[in-house]
Order: structure tokens, then sequence, then C-alpha cells
């Protein structure tokens, strides 16, 4: 049977939008990735997926926005890293184990240190932190050389005390005016009201804590042990659990301000200085360790004499409502409003009338936005309902024709 002009339109549009589909699904999926210098880079550049160099000086590919994971992961002949304004994001462990690394210029657009980004990069002497949110944990584990860092003001969140566990040789934290989350004093990190010390460079050998300090936190002298005395401010009332463990604090001076002191896992001071009756012998005691009274418990200081509190002033009488025409006045004293309102005797609203307004939510009738979708997949859609209704449309004739035939 001879097919008719119009069906094979119908079917050669069936035909035209199969393969137009398929041409939009490989076409969206096929990124080939592609050689730059020492870089396997995404079909667009943006990332920077694998390093194929030899190591040294290494310059990251203009245009490149994301590092990936792992990029120069135990790699131990680089020893400097630059990278273009372009790069926002850099991955996890992107320089983990990368011993000889010395130097790494670090783009202005990047918005967080990841997890052990700079892991035992132990010849890493010294890096610029741009304007990051955030340190994670382990980010510079192991950076034994590293001798001093700045928190930028925008950090807020960073992963301690791993983040700089291991890092021998540091000996000054730095945070930036301005960091609402953090504060440093003397070398150290403080919480930003600077109330609470949160951790003691591991490099650090002499320690002085700021006058502002009312609490020694967990861990905050771990890994330091270079510090082998420290005398607590009349300022402190606390010494959180762990806040010595692990340090190298071999005499301390406690003043009868602290009140409570933490179990020390993995400590034992060779003599604790304190006063008679505080907190500082308990703790002595109870952990078998010498204590020397350096002076009776401090007389408290008085509490001063409250200034007493002003006479309050009596409100004035209120305002009586003067009934207008058209007003009733109910056997209760209350007065019905010609608008239904009812009020007291001072014209404080009861219940509000018919009259009375008020707000309503109308609710939001715009209907909701589905994520984009590729246009050519109409143009698909399209083609192929345009052959089916060749087709159909076909058929019909083809029927009618033969109805009449008979």
């Amino acid at each position: 049977m001879k097919m008719k002009t119009g069906t094979k339109i119908g079917w050669a549009l069936i035909a035209l939008s199969v393969v137009l589909s398929i041409w939009v699904i490989v076409g969206g999926s096929s990124n080939a990735d592609r050689q730059e210098g020492d870089f396997i880079l995404s079909d667009d550049g943006t990332v920077a997926i694998e390093y194929t160099g030899d190591g040294g000086s290494v310059s990251v590919p203009d245009g490149v926005v994301t590092i990936s994971d792992g990029i120069f992961k135990n790699h131990q002949n680089i020893t400097s890293i630059t990278m273009p304004d372009t790069v926002t994001s850099i991955g996890a462990d992107m320089c983990s184990g990368c011993t000889q690394l010395q130097s790494i210029s670090l783009s202005s657009g990047i918005s967080s240190i990841p997890a052990n980004a700079f892991r035992e990069c132990s010849g890493l002497v010294s890096i610029s932190l741009p304007s990051v949110s955030s340190i994670g944990s382990n980010a510079f584990y192991g950076c034994s050389t590293l001798s001093s860092i700045t928190i930028p003001a925008s950090c807020t969140s960073i992963s301690l005390p791993s983040a700089f566990a291991g890092c021998d040789n540091l000996g000054e934290i730095s945070v930036s005016s301005g960091n609402p989350n953090y504060s440093s004093s003397d070398g150290c990190l403080y919480n930003g009201a600077k109330t609470r010390l949160i951790l003691v460079p591991a490099g650090k050998s002499s320690v002085s804590l700021a006058s502002s300090c009312t609490t020694i936190g967990s861990g905050s002298f771990s890994g330091a042990s270079y510090v082998t005395s420290l005398t607590v401010p009349d300022s402190v009332t606390t010494i959180e659990e762990g806040a010595f463990s692990n340090s190298g604090i071999r005499t301390i001076t406690i003043p009868a301000s602290v009140t409570s002191i933490g179990a020390q896992s993995g400590w034992t001071p060779s003599t604790i200085y304190g006063y008679a009756d505080s907190a500082a012998e308990t703790y002595a005691k109870n952990n078998s360790i010498p204590f020397v009274v350096i002076g009776p418990q401090p007389e408290p200081t008085p509490e001063p004499t409250p200034t007493p509190e002003p006479t309050p002033t009596p409100d004035p009488d209120p305002t009586p409502y003067n009934p207008a025409a058209g007003d009733v006045v109910n056997p209760d004293g209350t007065i019905t409003k010609a608008d239904g309102t009812v009020v007291d005797a001072n014209g404080n609203v009861i219940r509000a009338g018919t009259g009375a307004t008020g707000t309503s939510h109308t609710k939001d009738a715009t209907p909701g936005t589905a994520d984009g979708l590729d246009p050519r997949y109409f143009l698909c859609i399209a083609v192929f309902l345009g052959g089916a209704g060749c087709i159909v449309y076909a058929r019909h004739r083809k029927i009618k024709y033969l109805n009449k035939r008979k």
C-alpha cells in the first residue's frame, strides 16, 4: 500500500524529533575535559580537575573557579602555588602532604579553607588568608614550620583545636579587628568578648592571660608543651574540663576567684599554688598534687549600698468617655456606639463593631517557578507533536474518503 504524503511527513517529523532528542541529551551530558599546561580542566575551563606537572612553582590557569579535592595531594616536589582571582572554591585535601610547599598565594575570592587543605605541609612558613568565613578541621594540621597566622575579620567559624593541631612552631595567632566571634591577646585566641580563652598556640613559651578573661576553655592549652609555668589572673572564675590536658604546665598559681576546676586528664603538675580553702586546694588534694598556700582566703569585696528606687509617679486618672449622639448607655455601664462598637466608661474598646477594619492575609496565588529546562526539549516536543498531528490528520482523511466510497 502506498503511503500518503501526510503520513510520510508525519513519520519524518517524528523521526526528526527522536534525532533532535538524542542530540540534546548527548550534547547536554558530554563535557569533554581538556588539557591546559600542567592541568586537566573541565570543558568550560572553570574546574581544575587534575594536576599532571612535575612540581616546582605551580600556577593555576586563568579562568579557573573551582580547584578539585586533593588535586596536589602528596605531591612532594611542589614548592609554591599561585592562583588567579577567579578562584572562589578550593577542595578538601588540596595540598595535603605537600611537604616541600613553602608558600601559596590564595585568591581573594575564596570563602572557606576546607578540611585537611594544608594538612602536613611541614615546609609552609607563612600564609595570608583572604576574607574566608570558615577554617575546617585539620586545615593546618602538622604545619610544623608555620610561625604565625592572622584570622581575618570575616572568619566566624574555626574547627578547634584540630585546625592548628601539630603546628609546633606556631607562636602567634592574631585576629583582625571587627571579628564578631574571635579576638586575640598576647598571641592567643579568645572569643569575641575576650572573656574565654580558646587556644594557646603550641609554639608559645609563656602566656599572659587577658585581664578580661573569666574562663579558661576546654583544650585551650592542649599541645602547648613549651609553657611550663602559668599565673592565672584574678578575673578568672572557671577552669573548664581538659583546659590543661596534654600541656607542659608544671607549676601554676590559681587565685581564690576561681570557684570551678574541671577534670584535667593527662596533666600532673609538680605544684599548685593558691589560697587556703579554695577550689585550687580542693583540686590539688583530690588529685594528690602538692599544694602550697600563698595566703588565707581573701575577704570578699563588700556589696555596694544599693541606690533606692525612685517612687513611681501614679498614672493620671483616665479621661471618661463622653457618649455621642446615637450612643446607647448599657445597664452595666458600657456604651454601645452607633457602629456597634462597645466601649467602657473610659472609652476603651471591649468589642469591635461591624465597621471595624483589620488586615487580612491574602494567599499568594503566584505559581511556583520550576527549575529551568533546556528550550531545545520544547523544540523536540513540538516537532514530535507536529508529526503525530500529520499522521492523525492523514488517517482521518483516509477514513473519510473510504466512507464516501461506500
